[in-house]
């Protein structure tokens, strides 16, 4: 049995305390004085990540492993690595064995989000232009090597009512992104579903003061979103319109594998970019691919954007847990995992615990 005291930070309260854990927390109670440079709160979850380190989700398994050890390290305990638009046969090669990893309880993998490859080929952003029509078939064949979690779709595209119907009846959480369609057909699925949104502003039909889009809906109706706060992709304004907006609003970090290299050119699914002070744009250009941070750095960013570190404690897993149903996680209490980490005031991590070993490079 182990223990750690500090400032005990939840998504709806913090205070000075004792965690008595092992690989779950067996205890926690009150202390009067604790030492004043010693902050703990719950791992960080990330449900849209492609890579990391150097590393991607679409090299294949020996990759995948490194690029959630990277983001582990830096604080990520809970992490769905994220696949590209690609052709059939490359996704399935590069989860091939992805059940395997996500079984070890050594590392930080919860399951997979695929993003694409049935969105709007005329809203690919940094997407390969491999997009297809709905097929059952597609994720039947990839449930045998990898769990599902998250899948990014374009709700316009012709087949989809079946075809979320199917996915819904799977377990797999729908999310719009990469989408052209109007408030109507966002907000009809809205309606029935659950349904979550990619990178919340990004990629996706915004909305001015006679057109409304799927950004719209979003922001009158949803219930949960992902949102980039690497202070590129979205403003600090409309992230704090979106957290007023949208009850469950949880951030994720997009990352590329460039995230933690030096400022370069890097491939990224085959596509050249160019990593600048943690901005990442197709070469040449200034289309956003991804971003180049981590989860640490985006709870730093929130704690900048002067939200509370209850509200930052949020958006970084108590609302990604809750919209997963991940019921053991995302909240320091009895009986979760012992997933935290520790952090100094200055806002410097110092250890990180998963299921109650601490985790070192």
């Amino acid at each position: 049995m182990n223990s750690i005291k500090g400032k005990i930070i939840n998504y709806n309260e913090s205070f000075n305390g004792e965690i008595i854990f092992s690989n779950k927390i067996e205890k926690i109670h009150k202390e009067d004085k604790v030492e004043d440079n010693v902050i703990i709160l719950p791992g960080y979850i990330d449900l849209h990540c492609h890579g990391g380190g150097g590393f991607d989700t679409m090299q294949g398994y020996d990759s995948i492993k490194k690029m959630s050890h990277f983001h582990l390290i830096n604080g990520t305990t809970t992490l769905l690595p994220t696949t590209m638009t690609s052709k059939f046969d490359h996704i399935k090669k590069a989860l091939h064995g992805f059940n395997n990893l996500a079984e070890d309880t050594t590392n930080n993998i919860e399951g997979i989000h695929l993003e694409g490859p049935f969105i709007n080929p005329n809203k690919l952003g940094a997407q390969p232009a491999l997009t297809q029509l709905p097929s059952n078939e597609f994720i039947e064949n990839i449930l045998e090597i990898a769990n599902i979690k998250v899948i990014t779709l374009a709700p316009e595209i012709e087949g989809m009512n079946e075809f979320i119907k199917f996915l819904i009846s799977k377990k797999i959480q729908v999310q719009f992104g990469h989408t052209l369609a109007d408030f109507k057909t966002s907000n009809e699925y809205l309606s029935k579903y659950p349904i979550g949104f990619t990178h919340l502003y990004n990629a996706m039909s915004g909305h001015t003061s006679r057109e409304s889009g799927v950004l719209s809906s979003a922001l009158l109706n949803g219930k949960y979103a992902e949102i980039i706060c690497d202070k590129n992709h979205v403003s600090q304004e409309a992230i704090k319109i979106a957290h007023k907006s949208i009850p469950r609003l949880y951030a994720i970090t997009d990352a590329i594998s460039a995230t933690g290299l030096a400022d370069g050119i890097y491939n990224f699914a085959g596509v050249a970019v160019e990593k600048k002070n943690n901005k990442v744009c197709l070469q040449d250009s200034n289309t956003l691919a991804g971003s180049a941070i981590t989860m640490h750095e985006t709870f730093k960013n929130l704690i900048d954007m002067n939200f509370s570190f209850e509200e930052a404690v949020r958006m970084t897993s108590y609302n990604a847990s809750k919209y997963l149903k991940l019921d053991n996680l995302g909240v320091l209490e009895k009986n979760n995992f012992s997933n935290f980490i520790v952090m100094d005031k200055n806002l410097n991590l110092l250890r990180i615990f998963l299921k109650g070993e601490l985790v070192s490079e």
